[in-house]
């Protein structure tokens, strides 16, 4: 009974360590996503490999005459092999990660991880040597088979994580479409306590296929089956190509709004965003323009687009979308827009003829009597520069840096 009691608690031991391995590798594989098409299917599969290990192990601690486990495992190869590659492997891997140059560290990787490959090839002969035809050495088998099988997706699991976490690229950006989503969770013998998620995508590499890809943390509850996505992917450490990012595809999912109800609101601003961060300039005027013809009276709207064409450097096009508004509502904020684009692109007198106009809605504001003093100074009028800029400090009279620019002028006329 005692012996009962005490290979129970080994094997609970062990079930639990190779449970928080297996979780690992799951976390990596969902973190590092290589493409690994077919063979991603046996993923929700290693929690029943890691609870029928764990039974096996019991089973066999309970043999007569079985030994314990790392024993048995020792008696089957060279006890000097085995020593030897339990020091090489830290090793190995330590001094890749911490190699003065590429060319090293994939030496180093590239040893540790042949000492690995070799010490598993090693073990899975012994195991197949040994199989009999005996039921107590056909449950070693077992063990033997299922701890090759085992160690082989935490070795790969380790090679994915390296490959993943070493890559600092830049990732490359590819269009697809979300085609199914398949959701289960992976039981250990502890209760449904990983969930995962795989999703079916289009291809980018081979049109006409499909893309098994692991869902990230959190990913599952974004996606849906017809989403176009972007796929981010990035080249590896080990040059195996692996998916850090699955995001909405703004562009295309702005588009398949517009085709429903083309003057949706929301959809137009967000593919005129979308075009903005993707330094689509064109395209972006294009849809600002088509906004301004949907939605004339939408002050707001429209100044929100014509500001991210200013942010974006893009002063000519703002002045397109913004001056009609002027001409219809000349509103102080639009005014001020209007004339600081003309401003940046080159217009300084027809800026400050705009900004004046603005001052005289709101004297009390600075934005037009700063963008003044910039105007006059572009044109190198400093006395008239320095009339605006003292005007803004009875505005703001705390801007240590119009003061600073008072100076600065004033120095300039003296040194004429």
């Amino acid at each position: 009974m005692r012996t009962l009691i005490r290979s129970a608690g080994y094997a609970w031991i062990l079930h639990l360590v190779l449970t928080a391995a297996c979780v690992w590798a799951l976390h990596v594989h969902g973190t590092y996503r290589v493409l690994a098409g077919p063979l991603l299917k046996l993923l929700p599969w290693a929690g029943v490999a890691v609870t029928a290990l764990s039974a096996l192990m019991l089973l066999v601690s309970l043999l007569p005459g079985g030994g314990g486990l790392i024993a048995r495992t020792l008696d089957r190869l060279d006890r000097r092999s085995m020593w030897l590659a339990a020091l090489l492997l830290p090793t190995c891997f330590a001094a890749s990660a911490y190699a003065t140059s590429p060319l090293l560290g994939y030496l180093f990787l590239g040893f540790g991880l042949t000492t690995a490959a070799a010490s598993l090839v090693a073990v899975t002969r012994r195991v197949v040597a040994d199989g009999g035809a005996t039921l107590a050495a056909g449950l070693r088998w077992l063990q033997g088979a299922a701890l090759v099988v085992i160690g082989t997706f935490l070795l790969w699991s380790v090679v994915v994580f390296v490959n993943g976490a070493s890559d600092w690229s830049v990732p490359v950006e590819h269009d697809s479409e979300v085609v199914a989503i398949v959701m289960t969770v992976v039981d250990t013998g502890l209760g449904d306590l990983v969930p995962h998620a795989q999703t079916e995508l289009r291809s980018w590499r081979s049109p006409g296929r499909l893309e098994r890809l692991v869902l990230a943390p959190g990913e599952n509850s974004r996606i849906w089956i017809g989403q176009p996505v972007r796929v981010h992917v990035h080249p590896g450490y080990l040059r195996v190509p692996w998916v850090s990012a699955l995001e909405l595809d703004e562009v295309r999912h702005a588009r398949q709004i517009l085709q429903v109800s083309p003057t949706a609101f929301h959809a137009m601003k967000q593919l005129f965003t979308a075009l903005l961060q993707r330094r689509q300039w064109e395209e972006a005027l294009a849809v600002g323009r088509l906004f301004v013809q949907a939605y004339p009276d939408d002050v707001g709207g429209i100044e929100h687009i014509a500001g991210l064409l200013g942010v974006a450097g893009r002063y000519g096009d703002q002045i397109e979308l913004i001056e009609p508004l002027v001409a219809r509502r000349p509103e102080y904020t639009t005014l001020c827009m209007l004339g600081f684009a003309l401003d940046r692109s080159g217009n300084h007198g027809r800026a400050i003829e705009v900004l004046k106009r603005a001052t005289r809605i709101r004297p009390d504001d600075f934005r037009a009597l700063h963008f003044i003093g910039e105007a006059y100074t572009a044109l190198g009028r400093r006395e008239e520069a320095i009339a605006a800029y003292e005007a803004e400090l009875v505005v703001r009279p705390g801007s240590a840096e119009i003061r600073r620019r008072i100076r600065a002028l004033r120095s300039a006329i003296a040194a004429r």
